[in-house]
């Protein structure tokens, strides 16, 4: 590009005259403002053309407002003098770099780009390519739901309209094939077809880059890994994989020997497929994070679950939420944990565990010596089985952090594990409708808790007497205005508390009085009342 050009268009974003585009990037508290000419930007760039007239932009008074949160000030200032221009932006980079002082932060805007959600014209797309076929300092791409200009739904029927964004499309794939910098590479819900994905994954077999990835692939990219050396995390979320499928990602799992974080998120798993990956946990000797959330693994997958719980070694975080485990589930898993001695991180909330299943959980927490974080919330635990994890945690030495559900009764059984255990540092009872009987209790046990750090629950009046909790998370648990003013009273003679949230909480009037008077003499940081 002209040097000369180039600086004429820097000196319309610095001096802007007569602007009628304003343009606020990065996030709070770090948002910069820039003012530009829609009529320069249009005509000398595909992508701001279209930006610009699209549901992402509004008008107020007259401007054009753009929100940019997902590219900070620094690296828009560059691609905005540079209009599209990506590699021109990433050689001007590494000259600064190399001549003048540099923080990290600013080799991270650098070197990792989020054109999440942006949409590419051709000119973009060639100078994307440009920049992946070389050697760059770019490292991280994140390219989910962008969307070519090409693809518009008033020209998806025609025929050289699909024709083109299949060549746009192949276009970037190539470009990603030589690509020898990138580490990490998000293409989540994005625009490439099973015929791409082969491609990419046939790339992935002798790729020596890339550690991060995030893409639909199914059995193309469960064969990749078999050989890929590089690759430590990969997210394989909302692919609906078959048997087929998950039998070729769980024969690559046996084989990969560097993999360490795995995410099969909303893959609708179910019994066959469940037991398919389980069968394949027990021998893997890599792997330490597994994501399962929602999919249904019925009673086949859930055994042979427990069974990888008693075998394997390694892993030491595992999400099995909204899996709806029952009852029996429940069981089989909390058996496991007796004898399991690696798993530190576990989240069983939203499985319908029922009695039986906390009271299983409730042994298992005697008997586990390793877990730190448990999430069972939303499981109908009801009262007893409340009751049973409660006695756990007087005795429980390792547990952390606690995520649950209960009502009244249920508060009021914590009571005593509050006063006896000193290990526990983060509660959360959100959404409890403890009531008044289980708030004041839980507020007494508060008084003479001496490590709990991190509380959300139903409580107002033990902030006077407690000294060490700084976060409270009181957010819909019907205070009511009796409650507010308890907590008002109570903020009075706190001096540690640094954040509260009482949203949803119905305080009226007298409630929302007495908390603004207690704010004049309190040195809350962060207040949130919605």
């Amino acid at each position: 590009m002209n040097n000369e050009l180039i600086q004429n268009f820097s000196n319309l974003v610095e001096n802007p005259k007569e602007f009628d585009v304003k343009f606020k990037v990065g996030e709070s508290p770090n948002i910069k403002e820039f003012k530009v000419h829609y009529i320069i930007l249009s005509a000398r760039s595909d992508y701001f053309k279209t930006a610009l007239s699209s549901p992402w932009a509004r008008k107020e008074d007259g401007f054009i407002i753009f929100d940019k949160p997902n590219i900070s000030p620094p690296v828009f200032e560059i691609l905005i003098k540079y209009q599209g221009k990506f590699l021109k932006a990433l050689e001007f980079y590494k000259e600064v770099f190399e001549n003048i002082p540099y923080g990290i932060e600013d080799k991270k805007n650098a070197s990792n780009w989020n054109f999440s959600n942006c949409r590419f014209g051709s000119e973009e797309i060639n100078e994307l390519s440009k920049v992946l076929c070389k050697k760059t300092m770019l490292t991280s791409l994140n390219l989910s739901y962008f969307k070519l200009e090409s693809s518009n739904v008033n020209f998806i029927t025609s025929y050289f309209k699909r024709s083109r964004v299949k060549d746009e499309v192949k276009v970037i794939v190539d470009a990603l094939c030589k690509n020898s910098t990138l580490t990490s590479l998000n293409l989540s819900s994005s625009i490439f077809g099973s015929e791409e994905v082969k491609l990419l994954a046939d790339v992935l077999c002798k790729n020596s880059t890339l550690k991060d990835l995030n893409l639909k692939g199914g059995k193309a990219l469960a064969d990749a890994l078999c050989k890929n050396s590089t690759l430590t995390f990969l997210n394989l979320n909302n692919n609906c994989f078959h048997v087929e499928g998950v039998k070729a990602l769980a024969d690559a799992l046996y084989k990969n020997s560097i993999l360490t974080s795995l995410n099969l998120q909303d893959n609708y798993l179910e019994s066959e497929e469940g037991k398919e990956l389980a069968d394949a946990l027990c021998t893997i000797s890599t792997l330490k994070d597994l994501d399962l959330s929602h999919n249904h693994l019925g009673s086949e997958g859930r055994k042979a679950l427990a069974d990888t719980l008693y075998k394997n070694s390694k892993l030491t975080s595992l999400d099995l939420s909204k899996n709806n485990l029952g009852s029996e589930g429940g069981k089989a898993l909390a058996n496991a944990l007796c004898k399991n001695s690696a798993l530190k991180d576990l989240d069983f909330s939203h499985n319908n565990l029922g009695l039986e299943g906390g009271k299983a959980l409730a042994d298992a927490l005697y008997k586990n010596s390793t877990l730190t974080y448990l999430n069972i919330g939303n499981n109908k635990l009801v009262s007893e089985g409340v009751k049973a994890l409660a006695n756990a945690l007087c005795k429980n030495f390792t547990l952390i952090s606690l995520s649950t559900k209960l009502g009244s009764e249920g508060g009021k059984a914590l009571v005593d594990a509050l006063c006896n255990n000193y290990i526990l540092k983060y509660l959360n009872l959100h959404n409890n409708n403890l009531g008044s009987e289980g708030g004041k209790e839980l507020a007494n046990a508060l008084c003479k808790n001496s490590t709990l750090k991190d509380l959300n629950l139903s409580l107002a009046d033990a902030l006077s007497k407690n000294f060490t909790l700084t976060s409270l998370n009181l957010r819909c648990n019907y205070l009511g205005s009796e409650g507010g003013k308890a907590l008002a009273n109570a903020l009075y003679k706190n001096s540690t508390l640094t954040s509260l949230n009482i949203g949803d909480n119905k305080l009226g009037s007298e409630g929302g009085k007495a908390l603004a008077n207690a704010l004049c003499k309190n040195f809350l940081t962060d207040f949130f009342k919605s």
